[in-house]
């Protein structure tokens, strides 16, 4: 969700586009789309690398959980449960490499 500074910037925005449209400005108005398009880009990627931490900590939990079956010897340490902690931990990698991209994307643009 959008908060109060984000509307207040995209309303400055769209009157400044309304603006240069009175002036017949299309260089400044299309300016003033792709600053809108910037944006809606961070908004978007902001929310990816939220859901991405999201499936991080969930992955980490399952990790946890079956450590924590085998130590208490409620489970037993068979192929399956091997494999799926490999699997698990494969996850975690391919989650934690999205999100430092996503990082270094975002710290790149910022710059």
């Amino acid at each position: 969700m959008l908060n109060q500074a984000k509307y207040a910037q995209i309303d400055n925005y769209l009157d400044l586009y309304r603006f240069a449209g009175e002036l017949n400005d299309t260089e400044w108005q299309n300016e003033i789309l792709g600053l809108l398009a910037e944006l809606h880009q961070d908004h978007s990627d902001s929310e990816n690398q939220k859901n991405l931490q999201q499936q991080f900590m969930e992955v980490n939990r399952q990790i946890l959980t079956l450590y924590q079956r085998l130590r208490c010897h409620t489970l037993e340490a068979t192929d399956k449960v091997t494999n799926r902690l490999y699997a698990l931990k494969q996850r975690r990698l391919e989650l934690g490499r999205e999100i430092d991209a996503l990082k270094s994307g975002h710290q790149q643009f910022c710059r």
